[in-house]
């Protein structure tokens, strides 16, 4: 009675199956009984849960059969339950190393299937700063292992085109950047057990954090750090105690491409919301459906774009255009120029790409005083 309902629902609730029969059929149930009405309903649509992990052997070996290219590994305890399995598509692949960001966002989360277990994900951003899934890993657990045996598979999937212990045993340590939403809140939390007094207060820290997270050049650092060192001395040093190597821009030795949070994972995560309520095998098979409808959607937009950069790129290029329009240049050496925004003297290298506000070497994109040069 509920099948095509849940077919094209998975958040179609036992409460509210409860109001329907009580509305459309005059019966009364239970939350139990409408619980159990729906774990039925999905068994007849996708299959019994215990059958599909002796489907995923085959379902692995024609993936890779169909799919040249693809890496999926299945792992088994020594009784045959199920423990670890990692997918990642040619097609992810190649796109990631034919187009993509030099960036990968990692994260987990739980799948809310019959036999629960935890969901490893890596993405990037394709060339328009949009979600590029790029590889998953499903464990009956979440532990220390787990991590490293994902970020092993997921290394060689990467190759060498450029989260703690772990993260630092298989990519190095200077490759890995924290996620700064995470450092402020974490920073906030600090400051709650500071008791300090007022609104105000608590906002103005939180400005000096971000001053100190984002300054690119090391004397706008410690001047930003000079800040908040007399405007609080423990907060100061919680800054220092807590690796401003790996989120403070001008302290991370490698580029960040204007990536200072770790939303897309949970782009990733919301992306397959639905599909986590389901067995093994139905996920597996979802997800390379809505990552096929996701490609040809990217696809599509291609039509959108008015030259070999996307639309959310040519705003930014926009935006630090505008910036630039009272900025005066002078030559200097070579293919390297001086050009004065008012406040200083910063020097552009057209040739090498860089300028002395670091913006361009760091983030990829050129900088307003990049673009006044090229103008």
């Amino acid at each position: 009675m509920i099948d095509d309902v849940i077919h094209s629902n998975s958040d179609y609730l036992p409460c509210q199956i409860c109001k329907d029969f009580r509305q459309q059929y005059g019966m009364q149930l239970n939350y139990c009984q409408a619980w159990n009405l729906k774990e039925k309903a999905k068994e007849r649509i996708h299959g019994v849960p215990q059958c599909s992990y002796k489907l995923l052997p085959w379902l692995c070996t024609r993936l890779i059969e169909t799919n040249p290219g693809t890496i999926v590994e299945y792992r088994c305890s020594d009784d045959g339950h199920f423990m670890q399995l990692f997918v990642a598509l040619s097609v992810s692949i190649h796109g990631f190393q034919m187009g993509c960001w030099p960036i990968i966002s990692i994260d987990s989360s739980h799948m809310s299937g019959p036999y629960k277990g935890a969901l490893f994900s890596a993405s990037s951003y394709d060339a328009d700063n949009g979600m590029f899934p790029l590889a998953y890993d499903l464990f009956s657990s979440k532990n220390y292992e787990d991590w490293l045996w994902f970020l092993e598979k997921l290394k060689m999937v990467i190759g060498t085109k450029g989260l703690f212990i772990v993260y630092s045993e298989v990519f190095g340590s200077e490759n890995h950047a924290h996620c700064y939403r995470h450092i402020k809140e974490n920073f906030s939390s600090f400051l709650t057990k500071l008791n300090t007094k007022g609104r105000k207060v608590k906002e103005n820290a939180l400005q000096m954090l971000d001053s100190i997270a984002y300054a690119r050049l090391d004397c706008d650092y410690e001047v930003a750090m000079d800040t908040l060192r007399t405007f609080n001395h423990d907060l100061a040093k919680w800054v220092k105690e807590n690796n401003p190597q790996h989120w403070a821009i001008s302290k991370f030795k490698k580029m960040r491409w204007d990536k200072m949070t770790s939303n897309l994972a949970e782009s990733f995560n919301s992306w397959l919301r639905h599909e986590q309520h389901h067995n093994i095998c139905v996920f597996f098979i979802e997800h390379m459906d809505k990552l096929g409808s996701l490609l040809v959607e990217h696809k599509n937009g291609l039509v959108k774009w008015n030259g070999c950069i996307g639309p959310k790129i040519e705003e930014k290029i926009a935006l630090n255009i505008g910036k630039s329009e009272n900025y005066i240049t002078y030559l200097h050496l070579g293919s390297s120029m001086k050009e004065s925004n008012g406040k200083a003297f910063l020097e552009v290298d057209l040739m090498e790409r860089t300028c002395t506000c670091k913006a361009w070497q760091m983030f990829g994109i050129q900088c307003d005083h990049a673009c006044v040069v090229i103008r």
